[in-house]
């Protein structure tokens, strides 16, 4: 099974709003994935994007403004010229607290 990874602030995002907008370098289809301290989740391609583009984004993506996700963004990909793919990740099973 695919997994993701997500910083813990937009973990807990994800996990008090039950779907988050992120934004990764790779091109990756529809698929069930796993991710730690979550549980299993939808990942739901939403095609290549620009940073005009995730203006609509903002309110899910667990940031408070498009400048702040897109800093975040140009952190993990600091390489202008790389494609951006963007995600809806929904979870569908919370894992156990056992």
């Amino acid at each position: 099974m695919a997994s993701m990874s997500f910083m813990p602030e937009l973990k807990k995002f994800l996990l008090e709003n039950t779907k988050i907008y992120t934004v990764r370098k790779y091109k990756m289809g529809l698929a069930i994935v796993d991710i730690a301290g979550i549980g299993l989740c939808k990942r739901l391609p939403q095609g290549q994007v620009h940073k005009e583009d995730l203006e609509p984004f903002v309110g899910d993506s667990g940031f408070d403004s498009l400048e702040a996700w897109w800093t975040k963004i140009r952190n993990f990909v600091p390489n202008k010229e790389d494609p951006l793919y963007l995600y809806r990740v929904e979870l569908l099973e919370r894992e156990d607290d056992d």
